[in-house]
C-alpha cells in the first residue's frame, strides 16, 4: 500500500517538495521520454478487443451500488425492472450477437467475467469464445470502494479469484474492477494476490509497470473514451460517429507507432440491434488493417514484460 500525499501544497502549507503525482504508484513519464515500443512482426500498433460480461443483482436496499439508470428516468424503487432487464439483455441476446460478429471477422476477444456470471450463467461462456478471461469482481453491482477496510478489500479480491478459478478451471491473470472502481490501495492488494495486470487505469497509450510499488503488476490501458459504454450509453453518441472515432484512433496510433488500443465492447450496449452495423464497421477496420498486432491484453503485457527485462 502506498500513502497518498499532497501534491500542490505540502503538509505545512508550503509548496510540495517532490514533483509528480499525488500518489506513489508510479512516477510521471511522458510518452516523448520513452522509446517507441516495437511490436511482434514490426507491427505499428497493437489492438485488444475486450468484451465485458457483468451481471447485475436484483438488489435489496443494502446493496453497495445500483447500475445506472436507463435514459433519464432516474432510479426507481427495487426491483427496478426496466433498468435491470436492460442490463440482462446483454446476457440473453447481446453477447450472442457480438460473438457472431467477432467470429465473422476472425477476432477472438478477451472477456471480463464476474463471479455472478461465471457461476450462474455458465452456458453463456460456452457461446462466447475467449482468448483469455479477466477477473471482473463479484458482480457488476458490487464495486470496490474506499469504504472497505484493507482486510475487506483483500477478501473481496481473494474471493473473486478463488470462485472464478473454481468456475473457469483456471485463475485469471488480469483484473478489471466493476465500474473500474478502486480504493487507494487496490494495485498493491492485486499484486499481493498474484494478479499480473489491471485495466482500470486509462492514463496512457502503452502498458507500464507499477514496479516496486506493486511488484509484478502492470497496467494495460483499456480505453474509456472509446468504450461503447462511455460513448453510446453515457454520451449518447451516434453509432456511426463512434465507429468513425475508433477508425480515426486506429489510424493515428498506427502512424505514431508503438501504441496499443484496448477496445471495450459491452453486450448490453453494443449488442443492441441498431448498433450492429457500427460494430461491424469497427471490427472490419481492425481485421482489414495491415501491420497491426491483434492480441489479448495478457499477451501484450507479457511481451512488454519480456522487453523490459
Amino acid at each position: 500500500m502506498t500513502e497518498a500525499g499532497p501534491n500542490v501544497i505540502g503538509a505545512d502549507g508550503a509548496a510540495a517538495a517532490d514533483a509528480g503525482y499525488d500518489h506513489e504508484w508510479f512516477g510521471f513519464e511522458p510518452v516523448v521520454d520513452r522509446p517507441v515500443q516495437v511490436w511482434p512482426g514490426s507491427a505499428r500498433s497493437a489492438v485488444s478487443v475486450v468484451v465485458h460480461l457483468g451481471a447485475v443483482e436484483w438488489e435489496d436496499e443494502d446493496q453497495a451500488q445500483r447500475p445506472r439508470a436507463v435514459g433519464g428516468r432516474g432510479i426507481a424503487p427495487a426491483p427496478d425492472v426496466p433498468r435491470l432487464s436492460n442490463r440482462e439483455f446483454g446476457h440473453r441476446v447481446g453477447a450472442a450477437r457480438l460473438a457472431g460478429q467477432l467470429d465473422e471477422h476472425g477476432i477472438v476477444p478477451a472477456v471480463v467475467v464476474d463471479v455472478l456470471t461465471a457461476e450462474r450463467y455458465p452456458g453463456l461462456l460456452e457461446h462466447l469464445p475467449s482468448s483469455e478471461y479477466l477477473a471482473g469482481g463479484l458482480s457488476a453491482s458490487r464495486p470496490i470502494t474506499s469504504d472497505m477496510s484493507e482486510d475487506e478489500e483483500a477478501d473481496y479480491i481473494g474471493l473473486t479469484l478463488e470462485r472464478l478459478e473454481a468456475a473457469l478451471g483456471h485463475r485469471p491473470a488480469g483484473w478489471c474492477s466493476p465500474e473500474r472502481s478502486e480504493s487507494a490501495r487496490t494495485p498493491g492488494l492485486l499484486a499481493v494476490a498474484g494478479v499480473s495486470y489491471l485495466t482500470d487505469w486509462v492514463n496512457d497509450d502503452m502498458p507500464y509497470s507499477f514496479a516496486d510499488t506493486a511488484p509484478g503488476l502492470w497496467s494495460f490501458p483499456l480505453s474509456w473514451e472509446l468504450s461503447d459504454e462511455a460513448t453510446g450509453f453515457h454520451r449518447a453518441m451516434e453509432p456511426a460517429t463512434w465507429a468513425r472515432s475508433v477508425g480515426a484512433a486506429l489510424e493515428q496510433m498506427a502512424g505514431e507507432g508503438g501504441r496499443v488500443l484496448g477496445l471495450s465492447l459491452t453486450p448490453w450496449v453494443s449488442g443492441q440491434a441498431f448498433r450492429a452495423p457500427a460494430v461491424d464497421t469497427v471490427l472490419g477496420f481492425i481485421s482489414a488493417m495491415e501491420n497491426i498486432w491483434v492480441a489479448p491484453p495478457g499477451a501484450v503485457i507479457e511481451y512488454c514484460r519480456g522487453e523490459a527485462r
